[in-house]
């Protein structure tokens, strides 16, 4: 019998699972044991190649050349950064002693599609198995070696045609609406099309906007205090706050409050509440920006380093809230590694033999890729705690906490409701009294939003038909309010509403949004702004390809396309109808170059280039790459004094006839000195270049040291 070759999709992975299988000779790019090769890949081994490697014409972007589509099969190569890695893994698959193969790469749709291509361009033909392991920890992966799936089950197979689809979607979304825009849109630059950067774009703008064009509004509230020290907001038919934008009729009603009032409902109703649902990354994210200000990719990365660095945190790239039932199996062992320090006494009041598998968090049925964010089962979990950075233990911390708090009991407390009739208008009394706090209690004193009570105010006991007396009867103030700029946490939860991205890739969208090179949008105290190009380039796409439901409508014939309702091909041809459409709208109605993107920009550069006039042939003087030059070409050099570059600061005192200070000059005998130089007409000069003689002009200057020294 030979050996099975176990490809991971990252060397630390592969290490961990090496140590398992027992693969302890160290070779380059793997390791060998007496049953088992491991390997990895390094992320990424192969991509889609560019429009110009299939033909040199595209090379230019032109409208004769769209739409661009190409097939998958012909558009994969081998990434050059990382081919030494797939050589290795090519050669071990063809290896003559290697019978079987399984793919441990990143469960999910990305990490799925990134393995099967590789097996692909490496011509593999050997039986494969798939291994998804939850955590790296040793428990983790021997779990999951004995949970080894087959790699023809339907489900793969759907995985692998919505991965394959989204990838050649999005490659003719790029490819060719990327072109469009910046050929009939964009002055003198490129602008780069995103499906899911897009929309997100537009969010944060249309947001923005609406603060932008916000006006505040005065309004009033009526509110009375009764004699028994509660107090009562007058409704309107909704039950919700009345709200008066005339001042004169809310005293108009104010003055009616002058009499004892009648209870005409007086409801108290005992309710219970379960603890939330377990993390995902999506809500992990939001939490962690809501609590700490985390950026959505701090979050990531603290995370991936809880599950792949320390190994005490499962699977963090997942969308799934709940757990699957062979987990109930061992949850008393995940708990168990968490008994120490503060989470100790709170593990200690739970009966590990006797826990519940409520269905509330237990369901295989919601379970996706992967179920919900838990800590691992590890024996050194207290060691491994205690030399966690303080962002790492905060993260850590809300991940424990959640997984303890399905475990106790339900926060239960009485909810009230008083309406008064006082003169046949209604006043309004909410309350709560809590009986008890249940999981709360783990969040008493910790700053979580789990344990934000709303506690309005503790009410009497009642009954409809009773009078009371009022004390006191007010207006109250108000304004309407703006939106809010969307942050850490609002920005994930609107990703999450109109799903744009998933929990692996929303962190990177936003990145690429802030990317310096183009900078669509600045975070700023953790709150997110569209950027003055931001604006520039939102306001030239067109409604339906920045609209936030075109990722949603994306994503939803993509499900399709992995239930087999509706075919790969399809899919794509449907999306190429819209890009022809598109095609011909943008192109039927061209723009004048004021009015497209970098245009105003470019005039602005244009004039600040301009840093004065030559003293010899009076033509303009610009900035360059390699100093400032004449532009008409009379040989005045004006940009360096004595070997040393000056800035655009400089060069405009000294066209402009003022003495300038320049430090740093190099010394011929070694060191270097400073002096002031003040410009005393021009001079001829001599200086060879490409090994020819030539003639040129320079500035004549009058030399000071701080003595006074001249010369």
């Amino acid at each position: 019998m030979g050996k099975t070759l176990i490809v991971a999709e990252k060397p630390a992975a592969g290490q961990d699972i090496a140590k398992v299988v027992g693969a302890t000779e160290k070779h380059n790019g793997y390791m060998e044991g007496d049953k088992y090769i491991v390997t990895w890949a390094v992320g990424h081994l192969i991509g889609l190649m560019q429009p110009q490697e299939h033909n040199e014409k595209y090379k230019k972007w032109s409208l004769d050349n769209l739409p661009l589509h190409f097939d998958l099969s012909e558009s994969l190569k081998v990434l050059p950064e990382t081919s030494h890695q797939f050589r290795v893994i090519k050669e071990l698959i063809h290896r003559k002693d290697i019978d079987m193969l399984i793919n441990a790469g990143d469960a999910g749709r990305e990490g799925y599609l990134i393995q099967e291509w590789i097996y692909r361009m490496a011509g593999c033909q050997l039986p494969k198995k798939v291994l998804w392991a939850s955590s790296l920890t040793t428990a983790g992966i021997q779990n999951a070696m004995e949970h080894l799936k087959e790699n023809n089950l339907p489900e793969f197979q759907g995985i692998l045609r919505e991965a394959e689809a989204r990838a050649e979607g999005d490659y003719l979304l790029g490819f060719n609406y990327s072109p469009l825009l910046t050929v009939t849109r964009a002055y003198k630059q490129t602008l780069s099309y995103g499906r899911c950067q897009t929309p997100l774009l537009q969010l944060v703008h249309l947001r923005d906007r609406a603060i932008r064009e916000f006006r505040s509004k005065p309004y009033w509230n009526v509110e009375v205090t009764y004699a028994k020290g509660f107090k009562g907001i007058l409704m309107s038919e909704d039950e919700k706050a009345r709200q008066f934008l005339d001042k004169a009729e809310a005293e108009a009603i104010l003055s009616t409050v002058i009499q004892n009032g009648v209870v005409s409902v007086y409801e108290r109703q005992a309710k219970k509440e379960k603890a939330p649902l377990l993390y995902n990354l999506a809500k992990l994210q939001q939490e962690m920006g809501r609590r700490y200000s985390f950026s959505p990719d701090k979050t990531l990365q603290i995370a991936q380093a809880l599950y792949e660095k320390h190994k005490v945190m499962s699977y963090p790239r997942t969308d799934s809230q709940y757990l699957s039932m062979d987990i109930y199996d061992e949850i008393a062992q995940h708990l168990e590694s968490c008994r120490f320090g503060n989470f100790a006494p709170m593990v200690d009041k739970l009966n590990l033999t006797a826990l519940e598998a409520d269905k509330s968090y237990f369901n295989d049925l919601k379970v996706t890729d992967h179920h919900a964010l838990i800590p691992t089962i590890n024996p050194d979990m207290k060691s491994i705690y205690d030399i966690l950075s303080a962002d790492e233990k905060k993260v850590f911390d809300a991940v424990v906490l959640s997984i303890i708090a399905i475990f106790y009991p339900e926060y239960q407390y009485d909810a009230t409701k008083i309406i008064v009739d006082i003169r046949g208008s209604l006043f309004k009394s909410t309350g709560t009294v809590i009986r008890d706090l249940g999981y709360k209690v783990l969040f008493k004193n910790n700053g979580a939003k789990r344990n934000e009570d709303v506690e309005l105010q503790i009410l009497p006991e009642l009954a409809e038909g009773n009078l009371l007396s009022i004390d006191s009867a007010a207006l109250i103030d108000k304004k309407t309010v703006p939106p809010q700029k969307y942050n850490d946490e609002t920005i994930i939860k609107v990703m999450e509403k109109y799903n744009i991205g998933t929990s692996a890739t929303r962190a990177d969208i936003i990145k690429k949004l802030q990317n310096p090179k183009r900078q669509f949008i600045v975070r700023e105290n953790g709150k997110y702004s569209v950027t003055e190009l931001g604006e520039e380039y939102i306001g030239i796409v067109p409604a339906e390809l920045k609209a936030p439901e075109l990722t949603q409508r994306f994503e939803d014939n993509l499900h399709k396309v992995n239930e087999g309702t509706l075919t790969k091909e399809e899919f794509l041809d449907n999306i190429l109808v819209d890009i022809r459409k598109n095609i011909l709208q943008f192109t039927a109605a061209p723009i004048p170059d004021e009015q497209k993107i970098g245009y105003k920009s470019a005039r602005e550069k244009k004039k600040k280039e301009i840093l004065g006039k030559c003293p010899k042939c009076d033509a303009d003087v610009r900035a360059g790459e390699f100093g400032a030059y004449c532009t008409g070409k009379c040989g005045m050099t004006v940009g360096w004094i004595r070997g040393k570059k000056l800035t655009d600061a400089q060069i405009m005192a000294v066209l402009s006839g003022q003495k300038v200070y320049v430090s740093s000059l190099k010394k011929s005998a070694g060191g270097t000195y400073s002096a002031y130089f003040t410009p005393d007409g021009i001079e001829p000069y001599s200086y060879t270049s490409g090994g020819t003689e030539k003639q040129g002009y320079r500035f004549k200057y009058i030399v000071e040291f701080k003595q006074g020294k001249r010369r």
